[in-house]
């Protein structure tokens, strides 16, 4: 499926909130999202589908995961798609997206980590069919849960 995708303005704060409201996404933290767009710590992307939000996704260039932090890898984070428009593209074009975000900026090497409990399945299925590769230190355990996470030469 074909898809816009561009920076997040503040314009599209509510209508993110809307669309992702059913997976307790808060105003609050896309509001956070927009500032730090603003400051320059992080770029969030959203994908229009007539212009209905249909996903987001952030390129985090300090990440979270210490091993990244610490070799200065942009991480891309919290991608979401609205569930009905899943399996169509969509993430794939955030990523895309991403890539070329982060190779623009100087960086040969992007990540992205992802959860590893089976709602996550498609994502870890389609991370290593786009080129990401484990980064080797096996399973990591955040507040969030345990978590993997992928590299990818640009």
């Amino acid at each position: 499926m074909n898809c816009a995708v561009r920076q997040m303005l503040r314009s599209d704060i509510g209508p993110i909130a809307e669309a992702f409201a059913s997976m307790s996404k808060t105003r609050e933290q896309y509001e956070r999202y927009f500032e730090e767009n603003e400051t320059g710590g992080r770029v969030t992307l959203v994908a229009f589908l007539g212009g209905d939000v249909v996903g987001y996704t952030n390129i985090l260039w300090q990440s979270y995961y210490e091993p990244f932090q610490r070799d200065g890898i942009p991480e891309i984070n919290d991608l979401n798609v609205v569930e009905e428009y899943r399996n169509q593209g969509i993430a794939t074009s955030l990523i895309r997206e991403c890539e070329r975000l982060v190779h623009e900026a100087g960086n040969p090497v992007i990540g992205i980590g992802v959860g590893l409990t089976p709602d996550y399945a498609p994502a870890q299925h389609l991370y290593p069919k786009l080129g990401y590769i484990s980064d080797g230190r096996g399973v990591y355990t955040s507040e969030y849960g345990e978590e993997s996470y992928f590299l990818k030469e640009l």
